[in-house]
């Protein structure tokens, strides 16, 4: 009889059976509903305005501002010199880290970068001119430095240290969405550059509000917080970087927690010229050396070397960039699994293949547009590898604290993209658009080269009486 009642209890019909039915749908249902409630514990208002942020100047920027130059002037030279000069205003990132640390003008430095883009980009239609916009770019640039630069010390400062990490993931996928829309967006304006420079300085005036509505006024008071300068970028350095996207876009990530172009790390590069680590340097100065130029010229490039639309090289570049972002995580799992050395130089085959893709199609009777297309989404979507395993590896081989590894590798990247962009304009306009890719193909190379046997197995992270060896302001 027993088991006749149990037999009973598990028919489909029975009550018993209904209610444990219903008893888990709702346990299922409540963790789906905490899921989705998680973020909200990290999300602050104003990461809208980084998102602001990330749609203009690393959306609707880099597509529109190349453009207009080309189109205006018919003077290739012209978009290095600007684009430059973009790439240039980025440096400025100590700057603001050295007011914000020791003013503690969190909130002015944050307004007053929006302030500088916004006059940037609603003044550069009406002063045409190599050097009105070279000047305004510069302003532009220092801008969103600032703004970069600032927004992830709002974090550091004002909250716990045990929040760091997931609110600034979060502020960094803001900022992530907020390119892919610009990216969409672009294709909308690729007709009427003024249009476009107006609307995005339109764009950013809601990200004052959002900031004045959201941001803290003052930092909260823990234990820590007159150490914070320091134990920030001896805390945060590779772990966090390595795990949030940064996309390659104008000075190949520097806006991203910017405050690590520090000059802490330059006093330390004598010390790491004879090391792994100094080799590493430089393969990741030659490689973003290399593709500097391009990164400066694509809009133009894929429309009168390879016959892409901007409206259509734009949409590519957000899909596969929103795309690419499971890599993030997989390019961490293969670097454990197989050393982040050998993900590194996996990473730059990818983009050597990518980037003679589009020089074969100057020299061979291939279907150009569609080749071309098929080596700028590989470029583009092998960046995460290189990006994460360029963190990792920075860790990993720093003969002093990560923090200042960390000041050295952006400052090698920035610099590099700096002098690449630059670079770049007389090439192009001796050589011609072969020019992009035969640069980014001669860096790749050296970077490969140099990055040989960069890591070893079983190599050990920079251990935390190193990391803490270091006290001097990462100014």
């Amino acid at each position: 009889m027993p088991v006749k009642i149990t037999a009973e209890q598990h028919q489909p019909g029975n009550p018993i059976f209904s209610k444990e039915r219903r008893r888990l749908a709702h346990a299922r249902f409540a963790t789906v509903l905490k899921i989705l409630n998680e973020p909200r514990r990290w999300i602050s208002v104003w990461f809208l305005s980084y998102a602001l942020l990330g749609a203009i100047s690393s959306g609707l920027l880099p597509i529109l501002l190349p453009l207009m130059i080309v189109g205006l002037t018919h003077h290739l030279s012209w978009v290095a010199y600007v684009m430059g000069g973009f790439n240039l205003g980025l440096l400025s990132s100590p700057l603001w880290g050295f007011l914000a640390d020791s003013k503690q003008w969190h909130r002015p430095v944050f307004f007053a970068g929006f302030l500088m883009l916004i006059m940037a980009l609603a003044l550069m239609p009406f002063l045409p001119g190599l050097l009105p916009w070279s000047l305004l770019a510069v302003l532009a640039g220092s801008g969103t430095s600032a703004v970069a630069t600032v927004a992830s010390l709002f974090i550091v400062e004002f909250d716990p240290k045990d929040h760091w990490e997931p609110r600034l993931g979060w502020l960094q996928t803001f900022n992530g969405a907020g390119q892919v829309v610009g990216l969409l967006v672009a294709g909308a304006f690729v007709a009427n550059f003024k249009m476009g420079l107006i609307c995005s300085a339109l764009a950013l005036i809601p990200a004052i509000w959002l900031g004045a509505k959201g941001l803290p006024a003052a930092a909260k008071r823990f234990d820590w917080s007159a150490e914070i300068g320091n134990q920030m970028r001896r805390d945060i350095d590779w772990r966090l970087l390595a795990n949030f996207g940064r996309p390659e876009l104008l000075g190949g990530g520097v806006m991203r927690f910017s405050h690590h172009l520090s000059l802490r790390g330059g006093k330390r590069f004598k010390e790491v010229l004879s090391t792994r680590f100094g080799r590493f340097l430089f393969s990741w100065f030659a490689v973003a050396f290399g593709v500097a130029a391009f990164f400066a010229y694509f809009p133009v490039a894929m429309q009168k070397a390879y016959s892409v639309a901007p409206a259509l090289t734009a949409s590519v570049y957000a899909v596969t960039a929103a795309v690419a972002l499971i890599l993030y995580s997989v390019g961490g799992q293969l670097s454990g699994k197989f050393g982040a050395g050998r993900v590194y130089r996996w990473s730059l085959i990818g983009r050597l293949l990518g980037f003679t893709l589009l020089l074969a199609v100057f020299f061979t009777p291939v279907p150009k547009t569609f080749v071309a297309l098929l080596g700028f989404v590989l470029i583009i979507a092998v960046w995460p590898l290189q990006s994460i395993s360029g963190t990792t590896l920075t860790a990993r081989l720093t003969p002093f604290s990560q923090g200042a590894a960390m000041g050295l590798f952006n400052a090698s990247g920035a610099v590099a993209t700096v002098l690449g962009t630059f670079m770049g304009g007389p090439l192009v306009q001796f050589i011609g658009y072969p020019a992009l890719s035969a640069m980014a193909i001669v860096g790749i190379i050296l970077g490969w080269l140099s990055g040989h046997n960069l890591q070893a197995e079983n190599v050990p992270l920079a251990t935390e009486a190193s990391a803490n060896a270091t006290t001097e302001p990462a100014i």
